[in-house]
């Protein structure tokens, strides 16, 4: 099992680790309505940027732009005292928030950047809300949004792999399998069936996908045909809800480990992806 070394502590309720193409590690604090970028090397904090609400997940696009999957403080309370609409927002230089998207969904979680250049993210709705949730994709270039799956338990975090899209359906703990074709989505079937809810999700430059239990302290890793591997297992308690691959060369995974606000840094697991990455087989349901 690899070292796990302790970027930071005491953050809030830590999320949406993104690593940036001009070098920046970025997470989010849920409860505190931030965004904050961390040293890679030490965990300082190098900077805080008040969104409000309760920003969860966070993409980068094609020319640079972060973008925050908020949920406007409905999942947990905000010590944050700016306004937030659940929606999109973009973070701009200096520190400058955009509200991008504010109207038609309800609670978005997790966001990716898909490869028809639209931002794709999962929309569950509060934790407190029944029936189920959706994934949308949001167009900047018009502001179209346009649900693209519907009917899921709890939909969380999602990732693409080429043209394959894999969602986190959480309340059911299942992972789940779709294909891309430049028009319509089409679902592939289960992955997989997890021994909790799964949060967030990412794969490695060799098409394995790993994906964040919470409730089960461990990481599940799958291999490009869904057989499952051995899993990356944390102590009792730590709670890890999203992950990426961070560091000039991809090579450090980073892991928000919301019990006392930490952020994580597992050295050797893997590479992350640069840019495209090698869509995976068609996979069979595995049970892990």
């Amino acid at each position: 099992m690899p070292d796990i070394r302790l970027l930071t502590s005491g953050a809030g309720f830590t999320e949406g680790p993104l690593w940036t193409s001009d070098g920046r590690l970025l997470v989010t604090s849920v409860s505190r309505g931030q965004v904050l970028e961390l040293d890679h090397r030490t965990g300082a904090v190098v900077r805080r940027v008040e969104t409000g609400g309760g920003p969860n997940g966070l993409a980068e696009d094609e020319h640079g732009r972060v973008w925050v999957a908020q949920n406007g403080g409905s999942v947990r309370r905000s010590s944050s005292h700016r306004p937030a609409a659940a929606g999109l927002q973009t973070l701009l230089g200096g520190g400058t928030v955009l509200d991008a998207l504010t109207a038609g969904v309800r609670a978005p979680n997790d966001l990716v950047r898909g490869p028809d250049g639209r931002i794709w993210f999962t929309d569950p709705g509060s934790p407190h809300e029944e029936g189920p949730g959706q994934v949308f994709a949001y167009d900047p270039r018009d502001g179209r949004l346009e649900v693209v799956a519907e009917g899921i338990g709890f939909p969380n975090g999602l990732a693409f792999c080429g043209d394959r899209l894999i969602v986190a359906a959480t309340r059911e703990r299942r992972l789940l399998g779709y294909t891309w074709d430049g028009a319509s989505l089409r679902f592939d079937g289960v992955l997989a069936v997890l021994p909790g809810g799964p949060d967030g999700l990412a794969f490695d430059a060799d098409g394995r996908l790993y994906a964040a239990l919470p409730d089960a302290d461990r990481i599940a890793v799958f291999d490009t045909d869904g057989t499952p591997l051995a899993p990356i297992r944390f102590p009792d308690g730590t709670f890890p809800t999203n992950l990426c691959f961070a560091g000039p060369a991809r090579d450090t995974l980073v892991v928000t480990a919301a019990k006392g606000g930490r952020v994580l840094a597992l050295d050797g697991v893997a590479t992350g992806p640069r840019h495209l990455v090698p869509p995976p087989t068609t996979a069979r349901t595995h049970h892990a």
